[in-house]
């Protein structure tokens, strides 16, 4: 009866455990990972500020926001709580890669009208050069039910950081330029051009000029006889 009763605790230990640790990993499981389904009666439209031009691409390593447009068309006030967003793989939207910051709204917009909420995010450089699916989520509730409406769900582009010099491909645009002009000039060794090249690169350059002519400076009696020769006061014929 002892061996029975320490059993049966022993099961019963086992099972608070295991309950135990699937409530902590449910608590820890994030608030995208099962988005109810949306009401009908709410209007969730994403907005990005005017000073912001997301058509060639998004920014990296510079603070980003979308606004979101809600708007209550039901009878019921419903209550805003969070707004969360994630970077997902273009081609597999299972595949996360991450997950941005959840922001508590936690604002009630009555029936019949609209309210607008700020979400920031950024983009880290790391990403810049790829292509994700980005996705903005709004959770809010009534009086019985809880729902979800994700009012921002396309494929972005990932660009490189604005107005930041990036040395690494600098470098490397440096580098294969140099291997093209070795390549052009070994083309033209072979060809026997390389010369006539170099000439015209010196005349470019005006090492090829002809120097200035010498100008052979006179005393002041060579310089009279000089303009005299030939005439009457240089024979004597002046006198």
């Amino acid at each position: 009866m002892v061996r029975v009763s320490t059993a049966v605790r022993l099961g019963v230990a086992c099972l608070a455990l295991f309950l135990g640790i699937a409530v902590a990993q449910d608590e820890r499981r994030h608030i995208l990972t099962d988005i109810p389904l949306a009401n009908d009666d709410i209007d969730a439209v994403a907005i990005f500020p005017g000073d912001v031009d997301v058509s060639s691409g998004f920014p990296s390593s510079r603070p980003m926001k979308i606004l979101l447009g809600f708007r209550n068309n039901g009878e019921s006030p419903v209550n805003v709580t969070h707004i969360a967003g994630s970077l997902n793989a273009a081609n597999s939207f299972a595949f996360y890669v991450t997950n941005f910051t959840t922001v508590g709204v936690f604002t009630t917009v009555e029936p019949g009208k609209e309210a607008s909420f700020e979400y920031p995010f950024v983009l880290d450089k790391e990403l810049a050069g790829h292509s994700f699916r980005l996705a903005v989520t709004a959770f809010y509730a009534d009086e019985t039910e809880s729902y979800a409406s994700t009012f921002y769900n396309r494929t972005i582009a990932v660009n490189d950081p604005v107005g930041v010099f990036d040395t690494q491909t600098f470098v490397v645009k440096l580098v294969l330029l140099a291997l093209v002009l070795a390549v052009v000039y070994a083309g033209l060794v072979y060809a026997g051009a390389a010369p006539a090249l170099e000439k015209q690169i010196k005349k470019a350059l005006g090492k090829g000029k002809k120097q200035p002519k010498q100008v052979k400076k006179l005393n002041k009696a060579e310089d009279r006889d000089e303009w005299l020769k030939g005439t009457a006061w240089k024979d004597g014929k002046g006198q």
